[in-house]
């Protein structure tokens, strides 16, 4: 019996050659998206999940009180881990850790310079709690006793084949910030799916003491701290108690009102309020899209089978009449059409897990992720595969089996069932329109974002960026060092003079930047203190990067401070209606007591995702870590080729290494951009497997109307009328579509677009583009296949059968 089925399945396949392709096209599309999602979101979701302790383990966060609303970091004073110790019982274990992304790690040598190496993954110095809190393999040697002990590191397998070519490195030695470190234990690597993405662990009672002179009122947030909860403890029992404990160690009368809280490993990748030690964070609502998204693709490959499938179930009425009239009976029917829906989803499944192997070698790369399909030992993968194969093969086969198997014997024999009489003639229809709602949804979504996009790109910052390189200074310098203060100042003199550069500035950071200072203000006379960002700068900064004043004058070229440079927002925060007021005020800040020497209009400090916040610009040469230079179009090379050796004079211990600000900029939207990419691909497989479904529709219409459309011909009929014949279903059909996709589409991108301070309007503009673009592809689908029918000669349709 099953091998009559597999025999009539392959003869039925074979027939129908042009259903089968399409159908396998379809189904092979979709499930390669649903693999490659399903492959991304598992990957996501999988961050430090494989940690015994994980559900013991939490880190404590920071909340303090901004102009306009609650300002969360992911830092804690340094000072906490050890009150925390001495406070909470409830705790096993606390971790401090602080991360520094990129960092010079030098290996010094017995003869000549030492080896230098930048690392992009950075280096944590740390305490060597991580080791008892977290799972993390130590290859050789002691971790825990090595990182307690002052001037010791623990490195990972591949940094110690990388600095010194051999896995036992037990006993060499490494420098960091001009601090030697004995390798103590070398450990096995981290896993992709960490937030812990050490290499370099530097034992952390090293700089200890230093760090601590910070005290309670400086957080950073790359420094860290996670804690172990006791057996049986509940961090509510902690969280209840932490509001007394920063009042006992910070005062009542913070001005920031800071506060503590417990956040859970299992929260630690998907809270987009704070940083983690990867930078690298995602929305649950995020991973929910990505898995609707593959469902859905799915979903509309599965549209394409039943729409074909009960199209044509029309031509093997009278198969299914002989059949019943022979005894078969509808459960054998019914298995023997689950039969070719499950052969054309077996072969679908290969082709789709060699195009995910393809899609995969670019997903990758574009991603920086390491995904695989591993079918020798991922049991989960061959779950989904096993799952998506069953889901689709009933989805796709078990109604179109229904209703074949139930066409009555004596109409079947007769011919007398048609395409618009059988059951399945409004299901089309309304899997059609599904069908282009999805597609639609699709094509706005992917408009709107990538207008989000050009808006990042156009809009003015309020500053110059163009042509500018960022140059790192490596080495802080105080007042007191005159020699680190004049090779600052050297560089950049010896900077400006050369060929092709025509501004030169030393800087904290530039305009717009991912690191930000901040601090609290107070206005004299009053009590009420105002949160800032800072930024610390020469008197060359304003003109390099084009900043407008509106009143005052720009900051002398000190190395400390002696006035005020402010925003507007500023102004307008602490009271004045207008900005140019402000001049001459005086503000109390870091200790300092000084006058408003000037304003500047409000330019972007952050990405466009935030609202431009009150901004002081200051002279302080202990702070400069950038070496700005403004150079001619056309010059770069030359200007660079001249100032690595310059720099290098002046640092020779650290690696040259350089930015252009405006690429650094766009790197804001990175994320962005990676969506409006995959949208776009996801739309195009969208549209392409509906337009398979549409001309499959089209072409069966054209066979079932090959008379009339001979008839229609010999009555005078002409092809253009034949081919609005066959569109204006479908047109109607779309239109419908658009009109459930339009709100939907809007509801959901306008949801995207609340995460940015400055966005696009959606008009109906977009919505214009979205439905415009549907009609077009789809009716270029359904003209070519219609075109083809309608140009036949009538001779040859009114003799076919």
């Amino acid at each position: 019996m099953l091998k009559n089925y597999f025999k009539t399945a392959i003869r039925n396949l074979l027939r129908g050659k042009g259903s089968t392709l399409i159908n396998i096209s379809g189904l092979a599309m979709g499930i390669t998206c649903s693999l490659v999602l399903f492959l991304l979101v598992r990957h996501l979701s999988s961050y430090d999940n494989f940690h015994s302790k994980r559900d013991r383990i939490y880190r404590v966060v920071s909340e303090s009180d901004g102009n306009d609303g609650k300002q969360y970091t992911s830092g804690v004073p340094t000072v906490l881990p050890d009150a925390f110790r001495t406070d909470f019982p409830e705790v096993e274990n606390i971790m401090f850790g602080e991360y520094r992304a990129p960092a010079l790690i030098t290996l010094p040598q017995p003869k000549g310079e030492p080896k230098k190496y930048e690392e992009r993954s950075g280096v944590v110095i740390i305490e060597p709690g991580f080791f008892q809190i977290f799972d993390r393999p130590v290859l050789i040697g002691d971790a825990q006793k090595g990182l307690a002990e002052p001037n010791s590191a623990v490195i990972s397998k591949r940094s110690a084949l990388k600095y010194f070519g051999k896995e036992d490195a037990i006993g060499e030695v490494l420098k960091f910030e001009n601090i030697e470190y004995k390798v103590a234990a070398v450990a096995e690597d981290y896993p992709s799916n960490t937030d812990f993405p050490f290499d370099v662990m530097l034992s952390y009672i090293t700089v200890k003491k230093d760090r601590e002179q910070s005290g309670w009122n400086s957080i950073w947030s790359d420094q860290q701290c996670y804690i172990l909860l006791k057996e049986g403890e509940t961090p509510s029992k902690i969280q209840s108690r932490l509001p007394a404990f920063a009042e006992k160690y910070i005062g009542k009368d913070d001005p920031d009102n800071t506060q503590f809280a417990l956040e859970p490993l299992s929260d630690l990748h998907f809270d987009t309020r704070y940083e983690t030690f990867s930078y690298n964070t995602v929305e649950r609502g995020m991973l929910m899209a990505f898995g609707v998204i593959g469902f859905i693709l799915i979903i509309t490959a599965c549209i394409n089978f039943v729409n074909l499938a009960t199209a044509e179930a029309i031509k093997r009425s009278k198969e299914v009449g002989i059949r019943k009239s022979l005894g078969s009976t509808k459960g054998q029917l019914i298995r023997q059409f689950l039969g070719e829906t499950g052969l054309i989803t077996l072969i679908s499944l290969l082709i789709a897990i060699a195009l995910s192997q393809l899609a995969l070698t670019f997903l990758n790369p574009f991603l920086d992720l390491h995904l695989s399909l591993n079918f020798g030992s991922d049991l989960q993968l061959w779950g989904f595969i096993i799952l998506v194969s069953a889901i689709v093969a009933l989805m796709a086969g078990l109604y179109p089996a229904f209703v074949v198997s139930g066409f009555q014997p004596a109409l079947a024999l007769k011919n007398l069932i048609s395409n618009k009489n059988s059951s399945g003639y409004n299901l089309r229809r309304g899997l059609v329109v599904a069908q282009f709602m999805i597609s639609q949804f699709f094509i706005i979504g992917t408009i709107v974002v990538i207008d989000q996009m050009n808006y990042f790109q156009k809009k003015d910052l309020g500053f110059r960026k163009d042509a500018i390189l960022m140059v790192p200074v490596p080495e802080r310098v105080s007042v007191r060092a005159m020699e680190g203060v004049s090779k600052l100042r050297t560089l950049r003199e010896e900077a400006a003079v050369m060929p092709g550069v025509q501004a030169v500035s030393l800087n904290s950071d530039p305009p717009s930047s991912g690191h930000v200072s901040g601090t609290n203000l107070k206005v004299e006379g009053g009590d009420e203190n105002y949160a800032t960002q800072v930024k610390q700068i020469d008197g060359n900064y304003a003109s390099l990067f084009g900043l407008q004043f509106i009143a005052g004058k720009n900051l002398q070229d000190l190395d400390t401070a002696t006035g005020f440079v402010v925003n507007e927002k500023l102004a307008h925060t602490v009271g004045f209606a207008n900005a140019a007021e402000i001049e001459g005020k005086i503000l109390k800040m870091r200790g300092k007591t000084l006058p408003v020497v000037g304003v500047v209009k409000d330019f972007h400090t952050v990405s466009l995702r935030s609202a431009i916040e009150p901004l002081v610009l200051m002279n302080q040469v202990s702070e400069y870590r950038y070496l700005a230079l403004q150079v001619k179009a056309g010059a770069v090379q030359d200007v660079l080729a001249k100032l690595r050796p310059m720099w290098e004079r002046s640092y020779p211990d650290y690696i040259f290494s350089y930015e252009f600000l405006d690429q650094k900029i766009e790197e804001f939207y990175e994320g962005e951009r990676r969506i409006s990419v995959l949208l776009s691909v996801f739309s195009s497989i969208a549209i392409f497997i509906g337009c398979l479904g549409l001309f499959g529709l089209v072409t069966f219409m054209a066979n079932q109307k090959t008379k009339e459309i001979g008839v229609r011909k010999v009555m005078g009929a002409s092809v253009e009328s034949i081919v609005f014949m066959f569109s204006r279903e479908f047109l109607k059909l779309i239109s419908l579509g658009f009109l459930i996709a339009a709100p939907t589409a809007w509801w959901v991108m306008n949801m995207f677009l609340d995460e940015f301070a400055y966005k696009i309007t959606i008009g109906p503009g977009i919505f214009l583009i979205g439905l415009v673009t549907t009609l077009v592809i789809a009716m270029a689908t359904v003209g070519y296949r219609s075109f083809k029918a309608a140009v036949v000669n009538p001779v040859k349709s009114l003799r076919s059968e």
